[in-house]
């Protein structure tokens, strides 16, 4: 059974104590960037995927400037 766009969601969860982005994510698009990027999934199964990232690696685009992640905490 094939996934609706609602249903491919990613989940990207961090604290604030670690430099590590954990990645989940159900979008086969999305697993594609990260992969090409040079990341690899740390567990697999069925239509989802599992990333561990470094934190400073995540960027949100914003109207006005441009978030590091890295730079929280």
């Amino acid at each position: 059974m094939a996934l609706t766009e609602e249903e491919k969601e990613t989940v990207i969860q961090f604290d604030e104590a670690g430099q590590t982005a954990f990645v989940y994510t159900a979008s086969w698009d999305m697993a594609r960037n990260l992969k090409k990027a040079g990341f690899a999934p740390v567990k697999k199964v069925k239509g989802a995927w599992w990333f561990e990232v470094p934190r400073g690696s995540l960027t949100i685009q914003g109207e006005k400037d441009c978030l590091t992640l890295g730079g929280l905490g």
